[in-house]
């Protein structure tokens, strides 16, 4: 059965600064020109007040991994190779659907409209980094139900390279979940996922196209078992980075 978390379930949401300034390429707030720093402050000053957080969950038995694809129970294939290697081992799927509203992107189309495209940037970048925030509150409740089993929500995956603050071409970067649009993973895929979520129970649609409105918004995938794919070489070291940025928190 579907499961809702709404505003008040997704309190305390804090998006941190340095999260956003590692964004918007900054791995120092010092670099960026006073002209920058001031559009940050502004937009750091509204943009919590436009989160309105909701996300939905659900959680199916896997019927079969193949080379090339995940079966749920319901008869829903996901068709990918890259899903079906992160999810090899992996015992039950965890869809989920992830949202800050729509409030925030209207007020970044007014600040574009009003000429004032700097504020609106950070401020777009700040939604981008709040949904990533949401998305990892919802990887904790499913790692709590994952750990109530003796299992684990999580996979790794191949290096993001220089996207990762702990890059040094490491060859294994971790990845929390899988989203329609990653790898070969197409995001056509994103219809079966609305039909194992109704993403509508949050306000999150899906078009024709497969885009979704509100535009910061994400629809996920993760594996949960006890025997996945393990990663090498510097993965630890980018989780570390991750935490330290506020985005992510140890996992249990």
């Amino acid at each position: 059965m579907i499961k809702i978390l709404h505003k008040s379930e997704l309190s305390n949401l804090e998006v941190n600064p340095k999260g956003v300034w590692y964004a918007l390429g900054y791995s120092d707030p010092v670099q960026a020109r006073p002209a920058i720093q001031k559009f940050f402050n502004q937009a750091m000053e509204k943009g919590s007040s436009l989160l309105e957080p909701a996300a939905c969950y659900d959680i199916f038995p896997i019927a079969r991994v193949t080379p090339f694809a995940v079966e749920v129970k319901d008869g829903i294939v996901f068709e990918s190779q890259d899903l079906a290697k992160r999810f090899q081992g992996a015992r039950e799927l965890a869809a989920f659907i992830v949202t800050i509203g729509p409030r925030l992107e209207e007020e970044v189309k007014q600040f574009f409209c009003s000429g004032n495209s700097g504020v609106g940037y950070i401020l777009d970048t700040f939604g981008s980094v709040a949904v990533d925030v949401v998305a990892y509150k919802v990887r904790d409740v499913i790692q709590d139900y994952a750990s109530s089993k003796g299992y684990q929500a999580m996979t790794y995956g191949s290096c993001i390279g220089k996207s990762c603050p702990a890059y040094t071409d490491c060859g294994g970067v971790m990845i929390l979940w899988w989203s329609p649009g990653y790898g070969d993973f197409p995001t056509r895929e994103q219809k079966k996922l609305f039909i194992l979520i109704d993403g509508s129970q949050i306000g999150v649609h899906l078009s024709e196209s497969c885009m979704m409105t509100p535009r910061k918004s994400y629809a996920c995938l993760l594996p949960i078992g006890p025997q996945l794919e393990k990663s090498h070489g510097k993965c630890d070291e980018g989780q570390k980075e991750w935490i330290k940025l506020g985005s992510l928190k140890p996992m249990k």
